[in-house]
């Protein structure tokens, strides 16, 4: 384990006990060379992921439009930094550190450090939400995403320890 990543436990309170605890692969940042901005999320933030990745996302959303369907990005790349603040802001409003991580992986052990991890959403519903699977994205993403190299990271009943997400797909290619 890195130095960076003991730090970052430590500001958490992340112990040992809750890394033996995690079923999640870990997931190195890539290269700055291997990342590339492919869209501008909902947010108005850059949307980054690697390049097989991108071209691969690029592809699948041109299918998609091509179907008439929408494939919106919310989240990509994601650094380890950036993944602690996600779990600091829960730990500022009160919330439980273990609950904490049904939702959100642990620094390292998130897909989105890959490069390869897309959160997608549907215009005029709400983000990361489990409802995103009554969309036509998501119904076309299950038929589709495979032909792509995408796969569903978290589906309902996973033994991963992390809540479903239908939103959350992961470049295998």
């Amino acid at each position: 384990m890195s130095e960076k990543l003991k730090e970052i436990y430590e500001a958490l309170g992340i112990r040992e006990l809750h890394l033996q605890a995690n079923r999640l692969a870990f997931h190195a940042q890539p290269p700055l060379e291997e990342l590339e901005v492919v869209d501008i999320d909902c947010d108005g933030k850059p949307f980054i992921l690697i390049s097989s990745a991108a071209r691969a996302w690029r592809e699948m959303k041109a299918a998609a439009h091509a179907d008439a369907i929408s494939l919106m990005p919310f989240s990509g790349f994601r650094s380890y930094i950036y993944q602690k603040s996600l779990i600091e802001r829960r730990l500022n409003e009160g919330r439980i550190l273990e609950k904490i991580l049904t939702h959100v992986a642990i620094p390292g052990y998130s897909e989105h450090h890959s490069g390869r991890a897309i959160d997608i959403h549907a215009a005029g519903r709400p983000v990361l939400e489990e409802a995103f699977e009554l969309t036509d994205s998501f119904a076309w993403l299950s038929t589709n995403a495979s032909k792509f190299n995408f796969r569903l990271s978290y589906p309902r009943g996973n033994e991963l320890g992390i809540i479903y997400e239908p939103w959350h797909w992961f470049y295998e290619g």
